[in-house]
């Protein structure tokens, strides 16, 4: 009886510390998330706050990087393979709309929805993709 308890007591204690220590993905991460927070991105939960994103699942992070294009307002939605302009329907009928379609045919698959404002460019994206795709997606944002 008493190794019953034992063995109890052991798994018990085992169980809760292997549950402490954090797994190699959320390390890799939180490793990613601290060097976009060093490259400038600003990171919230799409759960937190009020976000115009159309995508509502609680468990993408919106990144956010502060707006210097001349794109003040616009919003992408990814459609298949390709973003879609899904406001404002005006931009569409710009004189400028062709060479943003170009730029944003660019941007990689990673970026379900992308969203400009007047003082931020905000995105969710497949944040496995890693370091090298979000300087990648960083880079191109800046040539709007």
């Amino acid at each position: 009886m008493e190794y019953i308890v034992i063995f109890a007591a052991l798994a018990f204690l085992i169980g809760s510390i292997s549950f402490a220590i954090p797994s190699k993905s959320s390390r890799n991460l939180s490793k990613l998330r601290l060097e976009s927070n060093k490259l400038g991105f600003k990171i919230s939960s799409s759960s937190v706050g009020t976000n115009s994103f159309k995508n509502k699942n609680l468990n993408h992070m919106i990144y956010k990087i502060k707006n210097e294009t001349n794109l003040k307002e616009a919003h992408f939605i990814r459609d298949k393979d390709e973003l879609i302009l899904y406001s404002p329907l005006k931009l569409k009928y710009s004189d400028s709309y062709d060479e943003i379609q170009k730029k944003v045919k660019n941007l990689p698959l990673s970026i379900d929805e992308l969203v400009f404002s007047s003082s931020s460019i905000s995105f969710i994206w497949k944040e496995n993709m890693g370091l090298d795709e979000l300087k990648k997606i960083n880079n191109l944002l800046k040539v709007f």
